[in-house]
């Protein structure tokens, strides 16, 4: 009969098993609000702008706000500079939790 160390290990086991899965795939959308002039913003209302995923093995996509211009489509350049931060703050912050937990799984082998 599995004791209370027991339960707490298999517990955090699971718990670690489950964080890998998610962070197998990395998902950043960036939205945005309209807000009218004296208006209080409705952020329920927030609509996409932009969205990256990014999978462990390298697979990647992206998709960017663009808008017709006379010589085909132009980035919306302010929000796609906001969503690259956000998906770099993503990436570092993914790479440093999962450092911790290899860390923690296999303590000596991360530096």
């Amino acid at each position: 009969m599995p004791n209370d160390l027991e339960n707490s290990i298999r517990s955090a086991a699971e718990k670690a098993a489950r964080y890998v899965e998610n962070a197998a795939q990395l998902r950043v959308e960036t939205r945005y609000v309209d807000v009218v002039k004296g208006d209080v913003a409705d952020f329920a209302a927030a609509r996409p702008a932009a969205k990256t995923e990014i999978n462990l093995d390298g697979d990647s996509f992206a998709v960017i706000p663009v808008r017709l211009v006379d010589d085909g489509m132009e980035a919306d350049r302010t929000l796609l500079e906001i969503h690259d931060r956000n998906v770099q703050t993503a990436i570092e912050y993914r790479a440093r939790i999962l450092s911790s937990l290899i860390g923690l799984l296999m303590p000596g082998r991360v530096r």
